[in-house]
């Protein structure tokens, strides 16, 4: 019903459009019940997708988690809370959840999504990493490149990446220091610009982007040896614009490096596909935490299904929207049950004319 739902995507609306033998009351029980473990859901459903899909060429998987924020008007909601996610945002009520899509090529697979804890200081970084210990990549995956904002770049999740072999690209904050104490928001605030070179980066859909960056090895506090890249999209922007990235990959070049960052968008465009197609958060539950994660959950999963159905074909592969996949599911599904009747009401004209 989530993939087929048009309106706001609430269980009482969902009750509507069910068979009749399926009450709302089922429904809320199902939410409700600690019987059936979202997480596990997600990993069995996240794996089968995952090695079900086209594999890539080259072999590389590309895990991209972000926070997002999810508003509500209610103050009821056990995990609400007033935030906002930029300076330049206003503040908001809503609950915060991590996302952690798996990308590659033109595929990005919601595997992972939990709800944070607004009272547990530092629980979206937790919960990253819980998730980062608890991917299992398909077989094909030869290279594992982790993809985050700053966000996410905290000392423990560099030592589980190092721990576990994989290769990061990650926006830091310039807060950070350099393993002789220099601070790094000194070589951002004073480099001249004539430090700068233009270099060009791609988008996973081939687009080019131009930027002017600035790269140099070196050693970091809690990050260890790696490629800085100061990065803008203009030569006279001030440091305030300036993008700072850090990478362990040895050997690739600028560009490249630009490019796997920009596939940090995927996981932009993951959220609002997973809130405007499939009504992440829109339903209304309160009291236990465990109930937002569970109905949190039935989203994620309704967009695996969806491409578990479609994900194989052509069209898809090319560009991937699920908004498309949606549309198309949802005129199969009121063209069967246009069939059925059509058939029901045949049988029916048949006997009356028998019986005449």
């Amino acid at each position: 019903m989530l993939s087929v739902d048009g309106s706001k995507g609430t269980l009482k609306g969902l009750s509507r459009m069910m068979p009749e033998r399926i009450r709302y009351w089922a429904l809320m029980r199902m939410v409700r019940s600690g019987q059936w473990s979202a997480q596990e859901l997600l990993e069995e459903m996240g794996g089968e997708v995952m090695g079900w899909l086209p594999p890539p060429r080259d072999g590389v998987l590309y895990p991209i988690g972000d926070p997002t924020l999810k508003g509500k008007r209610g103050r009821k909601h056990p995990l609400g809370r007033k935030a906002k996610m930029n300076e330049y945002a206003g503040y908001t009520f809503g609950f915060e959840m991590v996302v952690l899509i798996a990308s590659w090529g033109s595929y990005r697979l919601p595997v992972a999504l939990e709800a944070v804890d607004p009272k547990r200081r530092g629980h979206a970084n937790i919960l990253f990493r819980q998730m980062l210990r608890r991917l299992v990549p398909p077989p094909w995956a030869r290279h594992v490149i982790v993809v985050a904002d700053a966000g996410m770049a905290a000392n423990k999740t560099f030592r589980l990446l190092k721990h576990k072999k994989y290769s990061f690209v990650f926006a830091v904050s310039c807060t950070r220091k350099f393993t002789d104490g220099k601070h790094l928001r000194d070589l951002v605030h004073h480099l001249p610009k004539g430090y700068y070179g233009r270099v060009a980066s791609y988008k996973p859909d081939g687009r080019r982007k131009d930027y002017w960056v600035y790269s140099r090895r070196a050693a970091l506090n809690g990050v260890g040896d790696v490629t800085i890249v100061l990065s803008k999209r203009r030569r006279n922007e001030g440091p305030k614009k300036i993008k700072i990235i850090v990478t362990n990959l040895e050997g690739a070049k600028v560009g490249e490096i630009l490019s796997i960052y920009a596939r940090r968008w995927g996981v932009e465009v993951t959220i609002k596909e997973l809130k405007g197609a499939v009504h992440l958060g829109q339903m209304q539950v309160t009291t236990d935490p465990d109930r937002v994660q569970r109905s949190v959950a039935l989203s994620v999963a309704a967009y695996l299904l969806l491409v578990r159905l479609y994900g194989r074909e052509k069209s898809v592969q090319e560009r991937f929207s699920l908004f498309e996949l949606k549309h198309r599911f949802t005129a199969e599904v009121f063209q069967e049950q246009l069939n059925r009747s059509e058939q029901r009401w045949s049988k029916k004209l048949e006997k009356y004319r028998a019986a005449a």
